[in-house]
């Protein structure tokens, strides 16, 4: 039996007195398109920070057999992981160089054009809406080719076009292997029709959604 990707294994988390999380665990294999769907501070953004190694549980783990966790696993959050003051391009050749990409590849790959990112690439990150921004996040995520990648609410602020051309990358990187994972308050369709397996998250339990 292949061993999943990723396995997150009764995680729980407090802060202060609040149990955000309750042992929580999950198992992310190939091509997996995890949904899972929670009211906002149900823990969903705590849950994937844990699994992007940037905060710790109070208690239980998270693996990953795809390598070291920097290389294997691609994050965008609610909050983009971008220098404000840089343009776009320069944000990307810096997180490029972070991981021994090639900018050029990067920016000429289907992933730039499918987002459309020529449009801003000259643009200082203040300059954009929190949509282009996203984009931007999505691109940076995934420039170093991970096996897994965790997005929190990667659909928001997103016009009709940019949601579609966002599907059908999703669609593609699964499709070859890369196990994602998606979040959102709200069960849209763009995320009941991608997802192989959906979940709630209540009370800081994962359960099956209905």
């Amino acid at each position: 039996m292949t061993s999943p990707l990723a396995a997150v294994s009764g995680v729980w988390k407090r802060y202060d007195s609040r149990w955000v999380l309750r042992g929580v665990s999950l198992s992310i294999g190939e091509g997996d398109r995890v949904f899972i769907l929670g009211s906002n501070g149900s823990g969903k953004t705590t849950l994937l920070g844990i699994m992007a190694g940037l905060i710790q549980p109070t208690r239980g783990s998270v693996s990953y057999s795809c390598g070291p966790l920097k290389r294997c696993v691609g994050y965008s959050g609610h909050y983009p992981l971008l220098y404000e003051d840089l343009t776009v391009e320069e944000n990307i050749r810096y997180y490029s160089i972070l991981y021994g990409v090639d900018p050029g590849r990067v920016m000429g790959s289907s992933l730039w054009e499918s987002l459309s990112l020529d449009n801003v690439r000259g643009l200082r990150v203040s300059q954009l809406s929190y949509g282009w921004r996203k984009r931007v996040d999505i691109a940076r995520a995934t420039l170093h080719s991970p096996q897994v990648l965790l997005l929190d609410e990667p659909f928001t602020g997103l016009d009709e076009d940019a949601s579609k051309s966002l599907a059908k990358l999703l669609l593609d990187l699964s499709r070859s292997g890369v196990g994602i994972v998606m979040t959102s308050p709200r069960p849209d369709r763009e995320y009941v029709e991608l997802a192989t397996r959906m979940y709630n998250l209540q009370g800081g339990v994962l359960g099956n959604a209905v």
